[in-house]
């Protein structure tokens, strides 16, 4: 079970929107797939040292961020049994009021219920600014139970958790692969009020098996990132697989030119690949996931793109996705289409990719399967433009030839299934009200 209730649980009243429809030499690539492998798995029980009346730990698993398992003391410990023994290299723990107190707490693991063995795999404390799931990740070790011990917080001698999932090597049997996916983070605000705090904590509450970002994470520089990035939508920074966008190319004087986005590269390391080659690919389930870059060496002549064909004819998945920063298709009045990036377009078109994703115009829109050229086919590719995580947003402009939905206005994150032969989708505002959904649709 994931944590799908959180959603529900977290959600207000809709928020009005409108929707509108309408009918060098080529290298080798080489996918990666490492950081698919540490995923989330619901235990199927919980014990605790001690649990205050109706707090009890089962409460610290059903899914639900607005209940809780609370014990008093110091070493009050909350235990997950994964029902068999399994190979655990992390944890996703969300703390009782964790955007206002830190924790400090020490997580081990055992093959029997009573600890007579153990070992100690990760110590610390908790950021103090997210209610939302925090992950937290150690080297893989063989058991069956996780035990999380609490020691102390700056209020209290209260250990109180709202969710915890343990993190195990290999997929999730029976379970499709979800992702979250937005851009345009870039901002100056901070605090847990903010659009992008807030849109991070939805994306922490989808309990996604990847997060996608669509570029603009900062105004450039790596500061930028560590002040603004990191203490929200960085959380997710293990299942992040980013893409850069314009912004993330600023110099410390606001100029592009002659800036290699050093900022962007540096903080999320060889996640990003490098300023050489800042593109790379990745299996999910039966999908095959690329990551472009819009803002360098786009031409169909041009390395990145021989790169793509290669690795688009290398895979034998099922469906494929592609996402990167600036959108061929958009009726966003700050930008619009991007007709260079038929290239990209093209080859994906070649092998029948069944979706992209982009950012750039501050709004969401989704299009019907278009070609290269701008005509509706249904062997064409899907389009989501989601530029929604926490940038200004702005007003659509007129709708363009196979728009389908348009949301100006709202912030949100784009959650997507990614079954085995389909896709499934839905907007989801930062306060719960699902604004956009569809599928399952079938992969070409």
């Amino acid at each position: 079970m994931k944590i799908r209730a959180a959603a529900a649980v977290l959600a207000f009243a809709a928020a009005g929107v409108t929707l509108t429809p309408t009918a060098q030499s080529a290298e080798t690539p080489t996918p990666r797939s490492a950081e698919q492998t540490c995923t989330s798995q619901a235990p199927v029980g919980a014990t605790a040292s001690t649990s205050e009346g109706v707090n009890q730990p089962a409460r610290a698993i059903d899914g639900d961020l607005g209940t809780r398992w609370s014990g008093q003391g110091f070493g009050a410990y909350l235990t997950l049994d994964l029902g068999s023994v399994r190979e655990l290299c992390g944890a996703r723990i969300a703390w009782h009021q964790g955007d206002k107190r830190w924790n400090d707490f020490t997580l081990y693991v055992s093959d029997n219920p009573a600890f007579t063995t153990y070992k100690k795999v990760w110590e610390g404390r908790s950021s103090g600014t997210t209610p939302g799931l925090s992950d937290h990740s150690f080297a893989p070790v063989s058991g069956r139970y996780l035990r999380i011990s609490f020691w102390q917080n700056p209020v209290n001698d209260w250990a109180s958790i709202t969710e915890a999932l343990p993190k195990v090597t290999g997929p999730k049997a029976g379970e499709a692969p979800v992702i979250v996916a937005a851009g345009d983070f870039a901002t100056t605000c901070t605090g847990t009020s903010c659009p992008v705090s807030k849109t991070a904590v939805r994306a922490q509450a989808l309990d996604p098996d990847a997060v996608l970002t669509l570029g603009d994470h900062a105004n450039g520089p790596h500061e930028k990132f560590l002040q603004y990035y990191e203490p929200t939508w960085g959380k997710l920074k293990s299942l992040t697989h980013p893409a850069p966008g314009n912004h993330d190319y600023l110099g410390e004087t606001g100029e592009y030119e002659g800036n290699d986005a050093a900022g962007y590269f540096k903080y999320f390391g060889s996640a990003a690949g490098t300023a050489q080659r800042s593109w790379y690919s990745f299996d999910l389930g039966s999908w095959h996931i690329v990551s472009l870059n819009s803002e360098v060496d786009r031409k169909a002549d041009g390395q990145q793109v021989a790169w793509l064909r290669q690795d688009l004819a290398a895979t034998d998945k099922k469906c494929v996705l592609s996402f990167w920063h600036r959108p061929k298709y958009s009726s966003g009045s700050g930008h619009g289409d991007f007709p260079n990036m038929k290239p990209f377009w093209d080859e994906l078109q070649t092998v029948k990719a069944d979706v992209v994703l982009n950012g750039h115009d501050h709004n969401y829109e989704r299009f019907a399967p278009q070609t290269s050229t701008g005509s509706a086919s249904s062997d064409g590719i899907r389009q989501f433009v989601v530029g929604t995580a926490g940038s200004k947003l702005r007003d659509m402009g007129s709708a363009r030839p196979n728009s389908e939905v348009r949301v100006p206005n709202q912030y949100g994150v784009l959650k997507m299934t990614l079954d085995d032969g389909s896709y499934s989708w839905q907007f989801i505002a930062e306060n719960g009200s699902v604004l956009d959904s569809g599928g399952p649709v079938a992969c070409h």
